[in-house]
């Protein structure tokens, strides 16, 4: 199975990229580049920067939240196979316990049920692991001010961190 990760990183670049070019024009002050269609037209080189830099902040967490999402659904999905393949169709007994144990997995909590599935996965990994979940949480339910961010994660490390989650559970 291909990592089901990679395709967030590829528009994850694409968009960082896309941002670099969209700051290298403004600094340039290419005539005709930004026209009134775009949100940077007539706006201060200043002003441009920060809002660029203020996208980049956001999109850097939502490719943490968008990572984590998929692996979780991807443990899940992988999850429920075992019961699949132990529990054959057939049986009425058989297959009230397998449904019943399908749709339990999907209340499972990631970070101290699902993760916790796996012993095959070094412990610092998922310790990794549940600190991008707590990120990918902060994220999620709006970064309150209140309440500071657990750990600062960059897209590039959870990527690298989930991937090897995935790899130890031989799940990918």
């Amino acid at each position: 199975m291909a990592n089901p990760l990679d395709p967030v990183m590829e528009w994850y670049r694409t968009a960082l990229d896309s941002m670099r070019v969209t700051q290298r024009t403004l600094n340039k002050g290419l005539a005709g580049a930004v026209t009134n269609r775009h949100v940077f037209f007539k706006q201060p080189l200043t002003d441009c920067t920060a809002r660029l830099q203020a996208a980049t902040e956001e999109l850097e967490r939502l490719v943490v939240l968008a990572l984590t999402a998929i692996f979780e659904r991807t443990l899940r999905d992988y999850l429920v196979q075992m019961p699949l393949i132990a529990l054959p169709h057939g049986d009425p007994h058989g297959d009230a316990v397998r449904d019943e144990i399908i749709k339990d997995i999907e209340f499972w909590n990631i970070s101290t049920r699902i993760t916790e599935v796996f012993p095959g996965v070094d412990p610092a990994v998922r310790g990794q692991v549940k600190q991008i979940i707590d990120y990918r949480n902060w994220v999620a339910h709006g970064q309150t001010l209140a309440k500071p961010a657990p750990t600062n994660v960059v897209p590039v490390k959870a990527h690298q961190v989930l991937t090897a989650f995935l790899v130890q559970a031989y799940v990918i």
